[in-house]
C-alpha cells in the first residue's frame, strides 16, 4: 500500500474529476490517497494570460499543501493558451519542497492542444525538485470527458503509479 498526495489546479471542475477517477481508482486498488486541491487568494483566469491588464495573474496559493511525507506525488491542472495553468507551475516552482526519491506524475486536461507541453513543464519543475519523474497524462475533453478515454487514462497512471 502506498500513501499518494493528488495536488491539483481546478477552474472549470475538469481537472477536479479526472483527479477524483484517479483516487477512486487507486483507492479502490488498496491505496491512501489524499486530494489536495490548490486554493488561491486573488483572482488566476486564463484570460490574464493573453489580455494585457486584465489582472488575473495577481494571486498567491494559500496554504500550500505539505508532500514530504507521500510515496507518491500527482499534480495536475488545465492547459491555458497551450502551457500548464500558472496556478501548478507556481505551486511546482515556489511551494514543492525537495522531493528527492519519490515517485511524481503530472496530468493535464485541455480542450485544444498544448497536452504535452503543460506535461514537460509540470515535469521539468518535478525533476528540479528530485522526483522520479513517471510519465504523465493530458486527457481532452469538450463540455465533457469521452468516458472511455477517461477510463483509460486513468488505468494508465495507475498502473505507472502502483508499479
Amino acid at each position: 500500500m502506498k500513501n499518494i498526495a493528488i495536488v491539483l489546479h481546478t477552474n472549470s471542475g475538469h481537472t477536479l474529476k479526472f483527479a477524483q477517477a484517479i483516487r477512486d481508482k487507486l483507492v479502490a486498488l488498496g491505496h491512501e490517497v489524499d486530494l489536495l486541491g490548490l486554493r488561491i487568494a486573488g483572482s488566476a483566469t486564463p484570460g490574464f494570460m493573453f489580455i494585457p491588464g486584465a489582472g488575473g495573474g495577481r494571486f498567491t496559493i494559500k496554504s500550500p499543501p505539505e508532500v514530504t511525507g507521500y510515496d507518491v506525488i500527482l499534480v495536475g491542472g488545465p492547459v491555458w493558451m497551450f502551457k500548464a495553468s500558472p496556478v501548478i507551475m507556481r505551486y511546482l516552482a515556489e511551494d514543492l519542497p525537495v522531493i528527492k526519491g519519490k515517485k511524481a506524475l503530472s496530468f493535464a486536461t485541455l480542450l485544444f492542444r498544448g497536452g504535452a507541453r503543460a506535461l514537460r513543464m509540470m515535469n521539468d519543475e518535478l525533476e528540479t525538485s528530485g522526483a522520479d519523474v513517471l510519465e504523465g497524462e493530458a486527457l481532452r475533453y469538450f463540455m465533457k470527458f469521452n468516458e472511455a478515454e477517461l477510463v483509460a487514462a486513468v488505468d494508465r497512471i495507475c498502473e505507472r503509479v502502483t508499479s
